[in-house]
C-alpha cells in the first residue's frame, strides 16, 4: 500500500519531540521542538523536505496534552498540514505493541506516528478559534465561581469565631451589603466603638434600601455584636483577615461579571450556534451561561451520531468488567470526560 510520510510529535510543556517516518516506516528524520520561533520553522523546514523527497505532504499526530499542544496545532494547521489530535488516553494504551520495556519522548512520538499507520487512532476534535475562546472563558468562568465560594467559606469560618452570629443577620456572607458592613467593621468591637448613625448609613447605601430596614439590620448587628464580645474567639488578626478576605471575594465577582459579559458578547457573535443555545435554554434549570459551557464541551454537535457517544464523551458511560464467566453487576461510570 502506497502511504504517504508521517509526524509522530510527543508534546510536553517546555518542548516536544518530533519523529517523520517514511513511506515505508523508516525514521526520516527526528527533531526535538522548543516552543520558540526558530524551533517550530527548523521543525517546519524538516517537514517540508519530507514532503519534497516523497512528493505528499505529511501527516501530523499529536496528542491532546492540557493546553500544550495547542501552538503546535495552530502553527502547523496555518501551514497547510493535516494535524490529528488524539486523546492521550487512547494513545497511551496502544502505546505498549512493543514487548521491550522503552520509554522515552523520542519513542513515545515514533509511536504515535505508527499508531497511525495501524488506523486505530481515533481524532479528537480540537474546537475552532470562536468555539475555544467560549471554552475558555466559560471554563475560567467555573475557576472563579469556585474561588469565590471556597473565599465565602474562609470568610465563614472567620465570622463563626471572631463574630458568632453574625450570619444571623446576613444570610449572604458574601453579598454586597454584608461585604460593605464588614469592610467598615470587621470586628465586633470596631463596630460597637462606632455610632449607630454611620452603621445605618453604610447599610441603606449598599443595600439601596429605605431607613426603616438599615436601622432594623443595624440594631440586629449591634446585638449581635454584644453578644459577640462575650462568646467571640478574639485575635489581633481578625480585622487584616476578615477585610483581605472581603477585597478578594469583591475581585473574583467583578472578575465573573466581566467574564460573563466576554461570554454574552462572543454568543451573539456566533449566530451559527444561537439555535443550539435556544434549544439548551428550553431544558428547565440551564440559562445563557450555563448553554455556553455545555456548547463550549461539546463542540460541533454533528461529530456525535449516535447519544452513546456524547455520553461517553462526558465521561456518562458506564464501565464494564468481565473476565472469562465473571460479569460485573455494579459498575460505575467511566468519568472519563470532561470535568467541567
Amino acid at each position: 500500500m502506497n502511504f504517504g510520510p508521517v509526524a509522530g510529535i510527543d508534546v510536553s510543556k517546555r518542548f516536544s519531540d518530533m519523529c517523520i517516518l517514511s513511506p515505508d516506516n523508516k525514521i526520516f528524520a527526528q527533531e526535538k521542538i522548543y516552543h520558540d520561533e526558530t524551533s517550530i520553522n527548523r521543525a517546519n523546514t524538516l517537514l517540508q523536505k519530507a514532503e519534497q523527497s516523497f512528493s505528499s505532504k505529511p501527516i501530523i499526530v499529536m496528542e491532546s496534552t492540557s493546553h500544550y499542544h495547542l501552538i503546535l496545532f495552530q502553527f502547523f494547521s496555518e501551514h497547510g498540514y493535516d494535524v490529528i489530535v488524539v486523546n492521550p488516553l487512547q494513545s497511551s494504551s496502544m502505546k505498549d505493541f512493543s514487548i521491550r520495556k522503552r520509554k522515552t519522548d523520542r519513542v513515545d512520538a515514533f509511536k504515535l506516528a505508527m499508531m497511525y499507520r495501524t488506523k486505530t487512532l481515533r481524532p479528537s476534535q480540537v474546537p475552532q478559534t470562536a468555539m475555544r475562546a467560549l471554552r475558555q472563558l466559560c471554563r475560567e468562568r467555573v475557576e472563579f465561581l469556585n474561588d469565590v465560594s471556597s473565599y465565602k467559606n474562609r470568610l465563614t469560618a472567620f465570622l463563626d469565631q471572631a463574630f458568632p452570629g453574625y450570619d444571623k443577620v446576613f444570610s449572604d456572607l458574601g453579598g454586597i451589603t454584608s461585604c460593605a458592613v464588614l469592610v467598615h467593621f470587621p470586628t465586633p468591637a470596631i463596630l460597637l466603638a462606632a455610632e449607630e448613625s454611620e452603621l445605618v448609613e453604610v447599610i441603606a447605601a449598599a443595600s439601596k434600601s429605605g431607613h426603616g430596614f438599615a436601622k432594623k439590620k443595624a440594631e440586629l448587628l449591634i446585638s449581635a455584636a454584644q453578644q459577640a464580645q462575650t462568646l467571640g474567639i478574639h485575635s489581633c488578626a481578625d480585622e487584616t483577615l476578615i477585610v483581605c478576605t472581603i477585597q478578594m471575594l469583591r475581585t473574583l465577582s467583578e472578575s465573573v461579571i466581566q467574564i460573563e459579559k466576554a461570554i454574552d458578547n462572543l454568543l451573539a457573535q456566533m449566530k451559527e450556534i444561537r439555535n443550539n443555545v435556544s434549544l439548551l435554554q428550553s431544558i428547565p434549570g440551564i440559562g445563557s451561561h450555563s448553554a455556553a459551557l455545555l456548547l463550549g464541551e461539546i463542540g460541533d454537535f454533528t461529530l456525535f451520531k449516535k447519544p452513546k457517544q456524547l455520553a461517553a464523551y462526558f465521561g456518562l458511560d458506564p464501565s464494564e468488567r468481565q473476565s472469562g464467566t465473571f460479569r460485573g453487576t455494579k459498575n460505575k461510570i467511566s468519568k472519563r470526560g470532561s470535568p467541567y
